[in-house]
C-alpha cells in the first residue's frame, strides 16, 4: 500500500475524509453477503476460551458454554507460530464428543507467516472444525506477511475450510492494517470484529453503528465479538446480542470465558427484546482519503475495468476512475465513493496485486 497513507494522522472515523455514514438498502447482514456464504461452523453463538483453568475438562467447558446458550468454543490453539500445549487432539475430542463445535483460534503477529500458518494447521489436524485468526496491530503495514499467511494457509487446508479473522473493529482507525488482504479474493470467509464498547468509551449501540458501516465494505458476514471482561453490566450483554439479530448478523461471540462474572453467562442465554431490523451502512469517502478502504476500492475498480496503482490513497487518478464506474453504471458521476457505489462495486471480485515489490510510490 502507499506509504503517504501511514503518514496521514487518523483520528476517529474520521481521516480528513468527510466520512458520511449512508443507508443503503441491502439485506442486512454484512456487505452485501448472505447467510448462504456463512460456513456452518460460524454460525449461531460463540464462546472464546484463552486458557482452561487447571484441572478444567472439556466437557465442563462445553456445559459452561452450554448454560449461556453458546454451542460453539472458540479455544485457543498458538500464539504466534508457538502451538498452545492445552490444544491437543484428545482435549478436542472430548469436547466435539460432549456436544461442542470446537474453532482454534490463533494471535497472529506477521514476524513468520509460514510458521503462524503451519501452527494454524497443526490446530486443524488436531480436530479444530475452523479457525479464528486474531489479527491486530502487529500486523499494522505487514501487506505481504499477511499476504503469505493467507496463501499459506489455503494451500495447506484448501479453500474451503472455514476461516475468521477477529479484527481490531474501527477499520478507519487502522488505516495500515491490512483488512483488503484477509477479506480478499480466496482469503477467510468471515469478519469477527471485536466490538469492545468498554474499551472505545462508547455505548453497544454507537460501536455496532461504526463497526457495520466500517466493515461492511470488505463483502464479508460480520460476526460481532462482544466482551465479557472488564465488567459488562448484563443489560449490556442483552442489548449486545439483540442488536446482533436486529442486523441480520449470522454469529456472535464473546470474549472469553475466564473473565466471565457470576451471572453473565445466563444473561447470554436469556429471552431477547424486540428490536426493530437495522440497516447495514456503508460510508461515504471523499477524494484525499487514505487507508485500507481505498485499497479495497482500488482493487474492486480495477476488478470493473480500471488500470490503477494500488496505493490506498484517493488522489485525482482514483476519483476519475470511480466517476468512469458510476456513468458505466448509471449512477451521478459524482467521483465520490457514496452507498450506491459501493454497493455496485461489490458486486466485482477484489483484483488483489502482488504485494511482494512493496508500495507504489505515487499519489492515486
Amino acid at each position: 500500500m502507499s506509504w503517504q497513507l501511514l503518514k496521514t494522522p487518523v483520528c476517529k472515523l474520521g481521516l480528513a475524509v468527510a466520512i458520511a455514514l449512508a443507508t443503503v438498502a441491502m439485506h442486512p447482514t454484512s456487505g452485501l453477503a448472505s447467510q448462504a456464504s456463512v460456513p456452518v461452523q460460524f454460525r449461531g453463538g460463540a464462546l472464546w476460551v484463552t486458557q482452561l483453568a487447571p484441572g478444567q475438562s472439556g466437557a465442563e467447558v462445553v456445559q459452561q458454554a452450554a448454560s449461556a446458550g453458546l454451542h460453539t468454543v472458540y479455544l485457543k490453539a498458538a500464539e504466534g507460530a508457538t502451538p498452545e500445549p492445552q490444544f491437543s487432539a484428545a482435549l478436542v475430542s472430548e469436547m466435539r464428543v460432549a456436544g461442542a463445535t470446537v474453532c482454534g483460534w490463533m494471535f497472529a503477529v506477521g514476524t513468520n507467516p509460514e510458521a503462524e500458518a503451519a501452527a494454524a494447521v497443526a490446530a486443524a489436524q488436531a480436530g479444530a472444525q475452523c479457525l479464528v485468526v486474531d489479527a491486530e496491530g502487529e500486523y499494522d503495514s505487514r501487506y505481504y506477511p499477511a499476504q503469505l499467511f493467507v496463501h499459506a494457509l489455503r494451500a495447506q487446508l484448501g479453500a474451503s475450510f472455514p476461516i475468521g479473522l477477529a479484527s481490531q473493529a474501527e477499520v478507519y482507525e487502522h488505516p495500515k492494517f491490512p483488512y483488503s488482504v484477509f477479506l480478499g479474493p480466496g482469503a477467510f470467509n468471515v469478519v469477527l470484529p471485536l466490538m469492545y464498547w468498554l474499551d472505545f468509551g462508547i455505548s453497544v449501540d454507537a460501536v455496532y453503528r461504526d463497526t457495520m458501516a466500517a466493515n461492511a465494505i470488505y463483502g464479508r458476514p460480520i460476526l460481532p465479538v462482544g466482551q465479557l471482561y472488564g465488567a459488562p453490566t448484563n443489560a449490556e450483554l442483552l442489548r449486545f446480542r439483540a442488536l446482533a439479530h436486529a442486523y441480520g448478523t449470522p454469529g456472535v461471540s464473546f470474549f472469553d470465558l475466564a473473565a466471565a462474572a457470576p451471572g453473565q453467562l445466563p444473561t447470554l442465554a436469556s429471552p431477547l427484546p424486540a428490536l426493530p431490523r437495522k440497516q447495514v451502512l456503508l460510508p461515504t469517502v471523499h477524494a484525499s482519503a487514505d487507508g485500507d478502504e481505498i485499497v479495497q476500492a482500488q482493487e474492486l475498480l480495477n476488478a470493473a475495468g480500471a488500470h490503477l496503482p494500488v496505493g490506498g490513497f484517493f488522489g485525482a487518478q482514483t476519483a476519475k476512475a470511480v466517476a468512469t464506474f458510476q456513468a458505466r453504471h448509471h449512477l451521478s458521476a459524482s467521483g465520490v465513493l457514496d452507498a450506491a457505489t459501493w454497493k455496485a462495486l461489490l458486486r466485482f471480485r477484489p483484483r488483489e496485486p502482488s504485494w511482494s515489490t512493496g508500495p507504489p510510490d505515487s499519489a492515486q
